[in-house]
């Protein structure tokens, strides 16, 4: 399972946000968890779905012309961090 913050930025383009609407509506999400935020979107799931969804977002955003897409991936997040506070003090 991992997780990934994603943005998507249409470049020069007024309509972005229909752009990015629009490639998160056709979204396939399947059992992977989706939270759209105002500035991201958190995919959670199993891998090949969530690379999949990246993969998705950014060829629908190119589309309507140049974009950048910013993507943050953990196979941390989400996890109890347990041993990481014990290993610390």
């Amino acid at each position: 399972m991992i997780s990934c913050q994603v943005s998507l930025y249409p470049l020069g383009n007024p309509e972005y946000q229909k752009v990015v609407l629009e490639a998160l509506k056709n979204l396939k999400t399947g059992d992977m968890q989706v939270d759209v935020n105002p500035m991201s979107t958190i995919l959670k799931g199993d891998d090949e779905e969530v690379w999949k969804a990246v993969r998705h977002l950014y060829e629908t955003g190119r589309k309507s012309g140049d974009v950048v897409m910013v993507v943050t991936l953990s196979s941390r997040c989400g996890a109890p961090c347990k041993k990481y506070t014990e290993d610390m003090g």
